[in-house]
């Protein structure tokens, strides 16, 4: 038996009185809403950008004149005294005490610290028109040759070398911070101290310990293992190709809400409950990618692999990519007339928080647009005013666009026909333990016809998988095979049955249920599955270390528990 459960769309195509009226509003409020929000909201007009952020691999002359900069001024920052918040590493720092992964901050967080970072590149490198570039990944599906130069590769002389010389010159200097201290004596759970307490940093002690001596796996890579791709082998694995792909992509911006595209709700923003398709695929893949050995997935080398990440010039670059699909996709919402945002921001008011309306505050807007963000400073090192995620709800927080990358079809081509209504089909659980000895597995009961019925009407398929992470698994890789034979190990990126790796990105605090958003429609098609299923309608779903898939059983990490499989159609 199935159980399927069908819900109107979020934002239907056919306006109804409600959603007319909502329209209304949107168009009335935008106009008094501040520059950084009211160009997020469909149908308002975004004011014309002040800077252009290209890519990097474009060969334009702009996109070499920003690549030159930015090691310009990456070089300026490495020369800092670790005690300017502004230093490469003092920088690379803010990421990992306060970066959220696996919930809705995750865009808007990194908006925020890109564009700071911006700032200060665009000081420190003497170049007023400075944009950062973006590496997009999924037309050049390897590290961009650029980043092997100089000061953009971080096996460079002018980086610390080892995590002993980093404990060294930085203990000082973190102890002295102020992130650990109460203003006026009194503990507020809103401010640094009270964010970095909701990640168990409870003094400079605690950070220097994940950085420098963790056992379990510090977040400090010695050169020459600053970075796991080199020069001489660039790509991609196959594994990192799927996850980057235009297919991929497209299915990603297929969000039809923001939830969707963004990762999904969650009590803060130290707190992980899942990766949507942009989160899951390319980010995570990216990252692991770069931060393993030769791509392997399962030998972590390089900074890119954890918290300390944007030590890696190339950071910046990913995650800017992100960014610019965030900014396709809420272009393509308000080409079609629906929210860019969560729910309830067409009630948002610039009154204090004491004197907002009850239905304000009752809203998913409210609730992920007061979220604290208190780490960013800005050119001159100072602490920023703007602490709240709504204030980078917009790319005009910081005035700058993109040059067009993959994806942009979204915008520019023929709108998607309504799919009709959200369907969500719940599998049962057939084996829970995902470790050496085999695979956890899952079969979802589909009726006659509903993948082909979805392919017709233009609908994205995604498989939304559950697992309940041990504290010290979730660095472990797994492989998703759907449908294929019962022995799995035969099955690799390029199979029929290949579905996905799941790569957690980070690993300290990042135990329990976590949820992956995959697509899996173009793999129904390539697989000639859709056909077979009209017959029984029975789609098999699988989880299996990578490590045991590969032979490594010595590698192999603690059992994962299966806790449940979905298919969405939308």
């Amino acid at each position: 038996m199935f159980n399927a459960s069908t819900t109107p769309p979020r934002h239907a195509f056919n306006p109804s009185r409600r959603n007319t009226l909502k329209k209304t509003a949107v168009s009335l409020c935008a106009g008094m809403l501040p520059l950084s929000l009211a160009g997020s909201i469909a149908g308002a007009a975004t004011p014309a950008a002040r800077y252009r952020r290209y890519n990097v691999s474009s060969g334009s002359r702009m996109s070499k004149r920003m690549l030159d900069s930015y090691a310009r001024a990456v070089r300026a920052m490495l020369a800092l005294p670790p005690e300017d918040p502004r230093n490469w590493y003092r920088h690379a720092v803010i990421h990992t005490l306060d970066c959220p992964h696996g919930n809705w901050w995750f865009l808007v967080w990194h908006r925020g610290y890109l564009g700071w970072f911006e700032r200060i590149c665009r000081e420190l490198s003497n170049d007023p028109e400075f944009a950062l570039p973006y590496w997009d990944w999924t037309s050049e599906q390897k590290v961009p040759a650029g980043l092997f130069e100089g000061v953009l590769d971080p096996n460079h002389n002018a980086y610390i070398p080892a995590a002993e010389d980093f404990e060294r010159r930085f203990k000082g200097a973190l102890a002295a911070s102020s992130y650990w201290t109460s203003p006026g004596g009194t503990f507020d759970p809103r401010s640094q101290y009270g964010q970095l307490l909701a990640r168990n940093v409870r003094f400079d002690a605690d950070l220097m310990f994940d950085i420098v001596t963790d056992p379990s796996g510090r977040l400090f890579y010695d050169q020459p293992g600053a970075r796991g791709l080199r020069r001489e082998r660039p790509g991609f694995s196959a594994a990192t190709v799927e996850a980057v792909a235009p297919d991929t992509i497209r299915a990603a911006l297929a969000a039809p809400d923001f939830i969707t595209f963004a990762s999904p709700k969650s009590f803060n923003h130290a707190t992980m409950a899942g990766f949507s398709v942009l989160e899951a695929k390319p980010h995570n893949a990216v990252h692991r990618c770069v931060g393993s050995h030769e791509c392997n997935f399962i030998e972590p080398e390089g900074f890119m692999t954890d918290m300390l990440s944007s030590v890696d010039p190339l950071f910046y670059l990913h995650h800017a990519n992100l960014d610019r699909l965030w900014d396709v996709w809420t272009r393509k919402q308000a080409r079609l007339g629906l929210p860019t945002l969560p729910d309830g921001v067409e009630l948002r008011t610039d009154l204090p928080d004491e004197q907002k309306s009850a239905e304000e505050t009752a809203t998913d807007y409210y609730r992920w647009a007061r979220e604290p963000m208190l780490f960013f400073v800005d050119a001159q090192g100072r602490p920023v005013a703007q602490t709240r995620a709504g204030d980078y709800a917009s790319t005009a927080s910081f005035s700058y666009d993109y040059e067009a990358g993959s994806g942009e079809e979204a915008v520019t081509g023929q709108p998607r026909t309504q799919a009709g209504a959200r369907r969500v089909y719940t599998g049962s659980v057939t084996s829970r333990r995902a470790d050496a000895g085999g695979a956890a597995g899952a079969t979802v009961k589909l009726p006659a016809g509903t993948l082909e019925q979805a392919r017709t009407a233009g609908a994205t398929v995604i498989a939304n998988i559950t697992l309940n992470f041990p504290e010290f698994a979730h660095h472990q890789p797994y492989v998703v095979i759907l449908n294929g034979p019962d022995d799995p190990s035969g099955v690799d990126a390029g199979s029929p049955y290949y579905l996905a790796t799941i790569s957690m990105f980070g690993h300290k605090g990042h135990g329990g249920p976590v949820s992956y958003a995959l697509p899996l429609g173009n793999k129904l098609a390539g697989a000639g599955m859709a056909q077979a299923l009209a017959a029984n309608g029975t789609l098999r779903v699988r989880v299996a270390p990578l490590h045991g898939m590969m032979g490594h059983h010595d590698m192999a990490a603690e059992p994962v528990e299966l806790l449940g499989v979905t298919i969405e159609t939308y």
